[in-house]
């Protein structure tokens, strides 16, 4: 099981121009102050930035950030939407919205870059 797994995500749409990352809060992922821990967020965004990041590559991160602008609370569906602001042929740089449902207000912004090889990434 992986991370993701763990935590309950699902990947619902993965192409190189946009990859959507679904993730549902619980009550095991709240913070002293009753909203969603910070980290659930983080790793959200950051799976979506690693699944759209690795589609033509091999890439790992080299960089990343994360702006929080509103809380999430115990039963939003939380969607994270990566898109691409810069594909080069070592560097890639994405952009990742995680909102409350798919036309939410955005609750954190994640930037991230990657450095990427040539070769495809491994199957399975």
């Amino acid at each position: 099981m992986s991370y993701a797994d763990f935590l309950g995500m699902t990947v619902r749409e993965a192409t190189p121009g946009r990859t959507v990352v679904t993730l549902t809060v619980t009550p095991r992922g709240l913070n002293v102050h009753g909203t969603a821990h910070g980290g659930l967020l983080f790793s959200l965004a950051d799976e979506a930035f690693a699944v759209i990041s690795n589609l033509e590559a091999q890439a790992v991160a080299a960089e990343t950030h994360l702006s929080f602008f509103r809380p999430a609370r115990a039963g939003d569906e939380l969607v994270a939407v990566a898109t691409p602001e810069r594909v080069g042929r070592t560097l890639a740089t994405y952009r990742v919205e995680v909102r409350r449902g798919e036309q939410g207000e955005v609750l954190a912004l994640f930037l991230g870059t990657v450095a990427r090889r040539e070769a495809p990434p491994p199957l399975g």
